[in-house]
């Protein structure tokens, strides 16, 4: 099982925090320790020194005064007037007086040395007196300092025992409230991963955890619309794959029945001939539909529009050159009526947009009709007095392919609008609209 991230910080941080209180006290207490050890060593040195030289002037003067006395004794009164101290005299390595257990050998170094005799611990200082005749050893017990010790680390060890389980229980408490909003937060993202997307973070507060709250709630927003922006997209396509699936497959079923006719059937030369034009016509009707998906994948593909200078006047031109059989053959006038203009965009695209409603404006006319293109300045107009469009079908006129009257032929009705996204035509102006003016459409870019 894992461990969560807030345990794994209070772990860290009560270790550390432990580990810092106990080195801050016991490393000092250590070191006075063995300062205090190291002052009793000097003090054991200067005693041992004092008591050589009162021993030697004692011993001179017994000397001096021929008093007989043994040695023996001397040592002895030194020996048994010293309190939580053993003195031992050695000549020529024979232990003369000892008030040293029997079992201590003494040590030969002349230097502090530590021994321990029926479990305390005394300072043992070696040393010569009366002129190097006898070796003086002086032991001096610091029970007292260890036993000061060893209370305090008694002492330190029960009240940091404490400190410390009082201390694990208060930041065990704090760092899991601490805890809460990140518990929440990851909690959210787990329902966010599932696919629930309409949760969110608490932004209360002004810590670092709030500011996430908030980041977070910002990416889940950002998510919710795109997701949306998605779904629209989706929908957007359908109806347009739809279209273009029906409007293959008619032309494809009409040429293939034909085909197996003219293979078949038994037919004159005249119906082989009309066979033959259906299936041309149909073939062309194919042919457009594939030029119609080009124009939609030209104008979904473009990244940045390199823009220039168009001269709107020869484009109009164009455009009502490129459509005059098409008007004639259904017997409506086309014409310009334009001023000199020019605008900055591009030309393919412009040239696509203007066709395309000349095209459907000269469809929408009955013979006699009239269909007139406009540009006064930056204003570029395709007029018509046909049958118009109804004001409740003018937000659906950008869908690509939507025909106003889907009861009437595709010949006849065209191919509707075939921008699926207008809104993406450079046409360098800032907005577009079209009036139906009573029962005749003038569809206007400005």
């Amino acid at each position: 099982m894992k461990m969560r991230f807030w345990r794994k910080i209070y772990i860290f941080t009560l270790v550390l925090f432990l580990f810092c209180l106990n080195a801050g006290i016991l490393i000092p207490a250590y070191y006075t320790y063995n300062k205090s050890v190291k002052a009793e060593e000097d003090s054991c040195r200067a005693e041992q020194s004092y008591i050589g030289e009162n021993f030697e002037r004692d011993y001179n003067d017994i000397q001096s005064e021929g008093k007989g006395e043994s040695p023996f004794l001397l040592m002895k009164h030194y020996g048994e007037n010293q309190h939580n101290t053993l003195l031992a005299f050695i000549e020529d390595g024979s232990v003369v007086f000892s008030s040293f257990p029997e079992y201590f050998e003494f040590p030969a170094v002349n230097k502090p040395v530590h021994k321990k005799l029926n479990g305390i611990r005394y300072i043992i200082i070696t040393g010569k007196v009366c002129e190097g005749k006898y070796t003086l050893i002086y032991g001096k017990s610091v029970e007292s300092l260890d036993e000061d010790f060893k209370t305090f680390i008694l002492t330190y060890s029960a009240t940091a025992a404490g400190i410390s389980v009082f201390l694990a229980l208060c930041l065990f408490f704090i760092l899991k409230k601490l805890s809460v909003p990140l518990e929440k937060l990851r909690i959210a993202t787990e329902k966010i991963s599932e696919g629930d997307t309409s949760v969110t973070a608490d932004e209360s507060g002004n810590d670092e955890l709030s500011l996430l709250a908030k980041s977070f709630n910002s990416m889940v927003h950002r998510i919710n619309e795109q997701m949306k922006d998605l779904e629209t997209t989706a929908k957007q396509k359908q109806p347009l794959v739809d279209n273009m699936a029906h409007e293959l497959r008619t032309p494809l079923t009409a040429i293939r029945g034909y085909a197996e006719y003219l293979e078949k059937a038994a037919i004159s030369e005249e119906e082989r001939i009309d066979s033959a034009k259906f299936i041309v016509s149909e073939a062309k009707r194919l042919q457009k539909v594939s030029e119609i998906l080009l124009d939609i994948a030209y104008i979904k593909n473009i990244g940045n529009i390199e823009k220039y200078q168009v001269d709107l006047v020869m484009l109009l031109n164009k455009v009502a050159s490129e459509l005059k059989q098409k008007a004639d053959n259904q017997g409506v006038e086309i014409r310009c009526e334009l001023d000199k203009s020019a605008v900055t965009g591009d030309e393919i695209l412009l040239n696509m947009l203007f066709y395309n409603l000349t095209e459907n404006a000269i469809k929408a006319c009955d013979k006699g009709g009239r269909v007139t293109l406009k540009c006064r300045g930056l204003n570029a107009m395709v007029i018509d007095n046909g049958k118009g469009i109804p004001q409740t079908e003018l937000d659906n006129i950008m869908e690509p392919f939507y025909r106003v009257d889907r009861s009437r032929s595709r010949p006849e009705g065209g191919w509707g609008w075939v921008f699926p996204s207008a809104d993406r035509l450079p046409l360098s102006l800032t907005r577009k609209y079209v009036l139906n003016r009573k029962s005749a459409g003038e569809p206007r870019f400005l």
